[in-house]
């Protein structure tokens, strides 16, 4: 940012304003989407119950606590003494699921349509994944590739996005390695090993697109 032209055309430096006195403030800064879809999703598959301060509320953390509720975790929302909301997280219970189908509404949220399929090996019904109108044109094959690598069974008419039914088919007993085109979007990785720590055996995603990685899960 520059400050006004001179009559000769030089361009004065800008000059940052300076406070007149020293500050001594308190700020309360909201927290971020991403992160925390991804602590709900981590305390959700922990095995104690948790709480989360200081979350952002957005329609995406929304949509990511109904879609976690549907799965089988218990979320308690309160607001603190001091006006930061607080979210009481009780695992989901993977001994005692339901068989009911369920279907997941992911809205536009990337996270949520890409991070809660993987939890759905872990379940014993069919869970369908869709969203807004919008969110039918983005990205999933990358997920329903490995999905299918690890057992699923996976119903999207064959077009790679939402919407698509996960059935688990049994998740493999033995180190796995899944081969995935993650040039799209991290968001397929980062959903892959938030749930690989509950699998039976470890995992290696390994990205097959240009720039190879390889990130382990045990």
């Amino acid at each position: 940012m520059t400050g006004d032209h001179s009559s000769s055309g030089a361009t004065a430096p800008f000059v940052a304003p300076r406070a007149p006195k020293t500050l001594d403030a308190t700020l309360s800064i909201p927290g971020s989407k991403s992160l925390t879809n991804r602590e709900l999703v981590l305390a959700a598959l922990a095995e104690k119950p948790s709480t989360i301060r200081g979350g952002l509320v957005a329609r995406d953390t929304e949509l990511m606590m109904k879609a976690l509720r549907q799965l089988g975790a218990k979320v308690t929302k309160r607001t603190g003494a001091d006006g930061v909301p607080q979210w009481r997280i009780t695992p989901i219970n993977f001994t005692s699921l339901s068989t009911d189908p369920i279907v997941i509404d992911c809205g536009l949220a990337g996270t949520v349509m890409r991070f809660l399929p993987p939890i759905a090996l872990l379940g014993f019904q069919p869970v369908t994944f869709t969203g807004d109108e919008q969110a039918k044109a983005r990205p999933m094959g990358a997920i329903i590739d490995a999905l299918r690598q690890l057992g699923a069974k996976v119903d999207d008419g064959g077009t790679g996005t939402l919407p698509f039914t996960v059935t688990p088919g049994g998740l493999p007993t033995d180190d796995h390695t899944i081969r995935i085109d993650a040039s799209a979007s991290s968001q397929f990785v980062s959903g892959l090993l938030l749930v690989a720590a509950r699998f039976p055996a470890a995992i290696t995603v390994e990205h097959s697109g240009s720039f190879r990685h390889c990130h382990t899960s045990k």
